[in-house]
């Protein structure tokens, strides 16, 4: 058996909409959990303003963006950005350490014979030699 009431079942219930059974688990529930009788009485206080659900909904929501957005000054936001560029230098630095002195070193490949550098070291003393001749 489903235990768990929604707000359409409270809605049903209030106007007088269900069977028996269904009016029996509902009724059933009400009193044996405080938090769907609170619900039945909210819905009561609700039903007895002006306004419809939809548009309370979206005045809740409008008043909790604004909230939002005046509890988000720069003041406030500060220790955010010192804790994050904290963060980011911390780990810049980490990773720098890491591949200075723990990162695998690659061996140097030795120059082949025929390279521009290892030509100019062949000619070069051979050159001096005969300018210090002449």
């Amino acid at each position: 058996m489903n235990d768990q009431l929604t707000f359409d079942d409270l809605r049903a219930y209030q106007a007088g909409r269900l069977s028996g059974p269904a009016r029996h688990r509902v009724e059933r529930l009400l009193l044996e959990d405080p938090f769907y009788a609170d619900a039945l009485a909210g819905l009561e206080a609700m039903q007895q303003t002006a306004t419809p659900t939809s548009e309370q909904l979206a005045s809740l929501r409008n008043a909790l963006q604004e909230r939002i957005h005046a509890s988000a000054t720069k003041k406030r936001l500060w220790p955010l950005w010192i804790a994050t560029t904290t963060a980011a230098i911390l780990f810049m630095l980490a990773m720098a350490i890491y591949f200075i002195f723990f990162a695998p070193k690659h061996a140097q490949k030795p120059r082949p014979a025929n390279s521009p550098k290892a030509t100019v070291e062949i000619i070069y003393p051979v050159l001096t030699a005969g300018f210090l001749r002449a």
